[in-house]
């Protein structure tokens, strides 16, 4: 199969795309690398600020439209999948469409329909816009984030290329939760792939104070909350000498990132999801504990199993410091949640299963279509 991923996200599309070629498919990459994250790309394709810089982006784009025609499938990381004007992406949306043989959308992101629902506050109990019916810090320090999703513009080009694609992946719960009612049987739920063969699991060992690792990406510590886990993390630091060590990496490459997760024992992920995902997988994977979302939703979506691995993080937990001031006192439970998340990871997310489910999804459209 010929297979394009136009775009990518956290190494999502990338981390799948070098499963598929292992498998003998032709795949292609075209993403911007996730900036900093430095992920692969087999095409690299980023906008630079300024008037000049959407010159010169736009010029790109045109000039590799004829690299990419005649592909089996093309997956796009977000129906806002270039950094262009609704117009324009609709534009380039119809050309693709009109040159390969399918169209498929991987749900990983915000979208229209996502941050509308969020903003209703009746189908999530929160979400890094709302908690319950009230605003948070986020959505009051930029609410031109938020409403810049759900514009005129942007619902109409995200309503025509959800009318138009051939069908969709989501891969959290939550993405599922508010596109299923709109994309019926053409969404399948595949969750997010790791490569577990890059992240070898290594036994948790605690001696001495607990090294609480926190990753902040520029310009999001308030969106996903990271900025509220450090200051009650470094609240504890200082609050218990000795017994409590607290490390942070900010845009850092992704090797590099791991390589910092690797020496810590408990990963604070983000406040505002109802699942865990790549960052907390990730550190899963590796045999860290992750506190991250770990809502009803999540266990339910992937058959309710026995083990809760993670460390529930929620908006709605009011005594949060004091649960990690707990952990931190009596760390035993977080042995077993560490041998627990790998197994999690491995039956769920390895990038193996995850392929699958896509190449599943794939053929049985492509079938359809004759």
């Amino acid at each position: 199969m010929k297979i394009l991923f136009l775009g990518d996200y956290s190494n999502l599309h990338a981390c799948l795309a070098n499963e598929l070629k292992l498998r003998g498919h032709e795949v292609k990459v075209v993403s911007h690398r996730d900036t900093y994250m430095k992920t692969y790309s087999d095409i690299f394709l980023k906008r630079e600020p300024g008037i000049i810089g959407g010159f010169s982006y736009l010029f790109k784009i045109f000039s590799l439209l004829p690299k990419l025609k005649d592909f089996d499938v093309v997956q796009l990381v977000n129906p806002n999948f270039l950094s262009l004007r609704p117009g324009k992406i609709k534009y380039f949306f119809d050309y693709l469409r009109d040159r390969n043989r399918s169209m498929f959308l991987t749900l990983a992101g915000n979208d229209y329909f996502f941050v509308r629902d969020c903003m209703k506050g009746d189908l999530f109990r929160f979400s890094e816009f709302k908690v319950g019916n009230k605003p948070t810090e986020f959505l009051i320090s930029d609410p031109d984030h938020a409403y810049g999703w759900i514009s005129n513009l942007n619902r109409d080009l995200n309503t025509y290329i959800y009318n138009n694609i051939d069908g969709a992946m989501s891969v959290l719960p939550e993405y599922d939760m508010v596109a299923r009612p709109i994309l019926g049987d053409r969404l399948a739920f595949t969750n997010i792939p790791v490569e577990l063969s890059s992240l070898p699991y290594s036994p948790l060992e605690i001696n001495g104070p607990l090294r609480l690792f926190i990753g902040l990406r520029g310009g999001m510590e308030i969106q996903k909350g990271t900025a509220r886990l450090l200051e009650i993390s470094k609240d504890l630091e200082r609050e218990m000498p000795g017994k409590v060590k607290v490390e942070t990496a900010r845009n850092l490459s992704l090797k590099d990132y791991l390589e910092r997760m690797k020496n810590t024992h408990f990963v604070l992920d983000q406040l505002f999801s109802y699942s865990p995902a790549t960052n907390a997988l990730q550190a899963m994977a590796l045999g860290r504990v992750a506190g991250s979302g770990a809502e009803p939703e999540y266990y339910s979506y992937i058959g309710n199993p026995q083990e809760r691995p993670v460390f529930r993080l929620s908006p709605l937990i009011t005594d949060l410091k004091e649960r990690l001031r707990s952990l931190i006192l009596n760390p035993a439970p977080l042995y077993r949640m560490s041998r627990e998340g790998r197994k999690l990871v491995e039956r769920h997310n390895d990038v193996a299963v995850v392929a699958d489910r896509f190449l599943n999804h794939w053929n049985s459209i492509l079938a359809s279509k004759g």
